[in-house]
């Protein structure tokens, strides 16, 4: 039986050896992470011009805006990250790779993660990391110690969100094999949406992001608690608060969803 530090501590060797495999090639890392940076930081740069024609969206400022899509893609960039065999499990049920995973003593999904870590996903958690810094700098926030709670909270709850997401996509794959193209509407799709106020989109929308695929608080209410708003569509104040709870729910149904996947595996014969 493995104890949790056991696993933690094979986990950062198998992760240290991906990572010093991708350094091998020096430049190559590099021009990966500066195109990783650039291709994302382009999309904030549209919020920005958008910013240029009006000087408000749905009652929001730049800098408000820029604290939503700076919050989600941390959030994201992170989950990317770590999970990024998850984004392409269909081809581990595709090839039959995923009955060699069942062959070894360690938990399948312990080993699905450590499979793939693809550092050069840095330049969109760099990209993202900056784009908050730049709104916290740019916003005039009354900080105090719960609000600085509420943001490294949201930022890890937003973590988790997408994660479990991830690893309901990869579940889909047991059953479809092709669960990729689904998922990708609520991650990359989801950090679009999250980029910008709820307030632009039609009531179904709003309601969906809040109540089925919770993807509002990844960002949307921790930021309404940072910058003192009212939930404008009339919930209670507490809703706010409540990212951690729908992070720990959802990993808990993304957990339970990934095990009757497991249970239910036919291996594909390859």
């Amino acid at each position: 039986m493995h104890t949790p530090r056991t696993l933690f501590v094979l986990y950062w060797r198998l992760i240290g050896a991906q990572v010093r495999s991708q350094m091998q090639y020096k430049v190559s890392f590099l021009l990966n992470l500066i195109g990783a940076f650039m291709a994302t930081i382009i999309d904030f740069l549209a919020v920005a011009v958008l910013f240029t024609r009006i000087p408000h969206l749905a009652g929001w400022s730049l800098g408000e805006v820029a604290l939503l899509y700076g919050m989600s893609s941390v959030s994201f960039a992170l989950a990317e990250m770590l999970s990024a065999a998850l984004d392409t499990f269909d081809t581990y049920i595709a090839h039959g790779t995923f009955d060699r995973v069942l062959s070894r003593p360690l938990g399948a999904f312990f080993q699905v993660l450590t499979e793939d870590f693809r550092l050069r996903r840095l330049g969109r958690l760099t990209q993202g990391t900056l784009v908050l810094w730049l709104a916290l700098t740019y916003l005039d926030l009354r900080w105090s110690p719960d609000k600085a709670v509420v943001l490294v909270v949201a930022l890890a709850s937003g973590f988790v969100i997408y994660s479990s997401i991830l690893v309901m996509g990869a579940v889909l794959c047991f059953w479809t094999v092709q669960g990729k193209e689904a998922t990708n509407i609520f991650t990359y799709g989801g950090d679009f949406m999250t980029s910008y106020p709820l307030e632009i989109y039609s009531d179904w929308l709003r309601h969906f992001v809040t109540f089925i695929v919770p993807l509002a608080f990844v960002n949307y209410y921790p930021a309404l608690y940072l910058l003192d708003r009212t939930d404008p569509f009339g919930l209670p104040a507490w809703v706010r608060l409540l990212s951690p709870l729908v992070a720990i729910l959802l990993a808990l149904l993304a957990w339970a969803a990934w095990t009757l996947g497991v249970r239910r595996y036919q291996s594909t014969g390859s």
